[in-house]
């Protein structure tokens, strides 16, 4: 390549592989320690009904955190020890912390949360909040 020469096309391709380089490794770091799982969000008249897969998770690993307007779903389970007369020929279950924060589309009321854990099914119902009276102040 001749001294001033510079190629923009040969420059993108740099960028690109940098890129998707640094993308893989944060894949690779999500996988390892946190990673999300799916979950549902619908509404009634009066409840927020949040519905998560977590399959394999027992109710007492599963963390639900709340506020008026979001919602922390946490699971997390430790690596199951194998019996010493066994001999792994293939792994592929995962073990570790999953993690969902959503802010919920309305506030609701956190004296009355009803949560089911089923067939690996976490529901939680939420009673949305009461609106908010607006009073208008007239000016003196």
């Amino acid at each position: 390549m001749p001294w001033g020469y510079w190629d923009p096309f040969e420059e993108m391709e740099r960028m690109r592989k940098r890129m998707q380089d640094l993308f893989h490794r944060f894949g690779e770091t999500l996988e390892e320690e946190t990673y999300g799982f799916p979950l549902d969000i619908s509404e009634t008249d009066e409840d927020l009904i949040v519905r998560a897969e977590l399959p394999g998770f027992n109710k007492d690993e599963i963390s639900i955190k709340a506020t008026e307007n979001s919602l922390d779903i946490s699971a997390e389970h430790k690596e199951k020890k194998i019996e010493k007369t066994e001999k792994i020929l293939r792994a592929e279950r995962k073990y570790g912390h999953v993690r969902r924060f959503v802010t919920l589309p309305t506030e609701v009321n956190l004296d009355n949360v009803d949560a089911n854990f089923e067939n690996g099914v976490l529901t939680i119902r939420l009673k949305k909040a009461k609106a908010r009276k607006v009073k208008e102040i007239n000016i003196e």
